[in-house]
C-alpha cells in the first residue's frame, strides 16, 4: 500500500485533478467570469462567509468541545481552510455556478496562504500560550495552486475557443474518467488511513460533523438572504463543505511535528465529501422530479 500511495500522491492525484480542471475549462468562456465581475454579490458573500463566518464557527467548536489542546489547534487550522480544489468538480457535477466556484477557490486560497502564518501564530498563543514563527512556502504553494487549477482551466478554455464542437464531445469522457480515478484514489486513502479513522469515532467525529452541518446551514442561509440563484447557492454551499486540508495538515505534521493535530483534517476529508454527495444527490433528485412534472404538464 505504501508503494501504491507513493505513486498516487506525487503523480496520479495531480494528474487526475489536472484533467478534471481541464475538462471544466472546456465548458467555460470569458463571459462566465465577466458575469461574476458584473454581478459580484454572490462572490462577495461567499468570500466573507469563507473568511469570517466559517472560521468563527470552527474556532468556537474547537474551544468549546475539543478534548485536547492539540485537537483544539487542529480544529482551528481546519476551520480556516479555504475551499478545496475538488469543490470545483463537485459544483460542476451538481449543476452549480462553476465560474463562481473557481473564483472563490482561487481567491480564498491566495488569502489563506498569506494569512496562514498569522493564523497559526494566533492559535498557538491562544491554545498553548506560546508563539512560533510559521514559515509557509508561499511562492511554491501559489505555484502549485495555479498549476493545478488556473492553468488547466485556461488551457481548456483556449481549446474550446479553438474547437468548440470537439470540446463538447470529449468533455464528458475526460470528466468521467478523471472522476472515477479520483474515486479509486480516495478508496486507497481510506484503506491506508483506516486505523486512524477507527480511532477517531467519538467526540472528534461528532465535532467534524457538527462543523460541516453548521457551515452548510450558514452557507445556505446567507445565499438565500442574498437572493442568489440556485446555481450560485450550490457553488457557495459546496465551497463550505469541501476544504483544502492538505496545507493545514502540512503545518500540523511537518512544521509543528504533531500528527494528532491532523486528525480533524483527515476526518473532514471524508465527512465533507459525504455531505457534498448527499447534497448533490438531493439536487439531482429535485431536478429530475421537476423535469418529470414539466413533461407531465406538457
Amino acid at each position: 500500500m505504501r508503494t501504491i500511495m507513493g505513486f498516487v500522491d506525487p503523480y496520479l492525484l495531480p494528474a487526475s485533478l489536472w484533467l478534471v480542471m481541464f475538462s471544466m475549462g472546456l465548458s467555460l468562456g470569458p463571459q462566465d467570469f465577466r458575469r461574476i465581475i458584473g454581478k459580484s454579490r454572490a462572490f462577495l458573500v461567499g468570500v466573507a462567509s469563507m473568511l469570517l463566518v466559517a472560521p468563527a464557527v470552527g474556532t468556537a467548536l474547537a474551544f468549546g468541545f475539543a478534548p485536547t489542546p492539540a485537537l483544539t489547534m487542529g480544529f482551528i487550522l481546519l476551520a480556516t481552510c479555504p475551499g478545496g480544489l475538488l469543490s470545483n468538480l463537485v459544483t460542476d457535477l451538481a449543476g452549480g455556478d462553476l465560474a463562481l466556484s473557481v473564483c472563490l477557490s482561487l481567491f480564498t486560497s491566495a488569502i489563506y496562504i498569506f494569512s496562514l502564518p498569522l493564523i497559526a501564530h494566533f492559535a498557538l498563543q491562544q491554545v498553548y500560550g506560546e508563539s512560533q514563527i510559521i514559515q509557509v512556502p508561499i511562492l511554491s504553494s501559489m505555484q502549485h495552486i495555479l498549476m493545478i487549477t488556473a492553468f488547466p482551466i485556461a488551457t481548456g478554455m483556449a481549446f474550446r475557443l479553438a474547437a468548440a464542437g470537439r470540446a463538447d464531445r470529449i468533455r464528458p469522457y475526460l470528466r468521467n474518467g478523471a472522476t472515477w480515478t479520483l474515486t479509486i484514489i480516495f478508496g486507497l486513502i481510506i484503506v491506508e488511513q483506516w486505523d486512524t479513522l477507527k480511532s477517531s469515532f467519538g467526540i472528534v467525529l461528532a465535532m467534524v460533523v457538527a462543523m460541516n452541518f453548521t457551515n452548510f446551514l450558514v452557507a445556505l442561509g446567507l445565499s438565500k438572504l442574498a437572493a442568489m440563484t440556485r446555481r450560485e447557492r450550490t457553488a457557495i454551499v459546496v465551497e463550505h463543505l469541501i476544504r483544502q486540508e492538505a496545507t493545514a495538515i502540512y503545518v500540523a505534521v511537518s512544521l509543528l511535528h504533531r500528527d494528532d493535530m491532523s486528525l480533524p483534517m483527515i476526518i473532514n476529508t471524508f465527512v465533507g465529501m459525504a455531505f457534498s454527495v448527499v447534497f448533490v444527490g438531493a439536487l439531482r433528485r429535485r431536478r429530475e422530479k421537476r423535469a418529470g412534472l414539466e413533461e407531465t404538464v406538457s
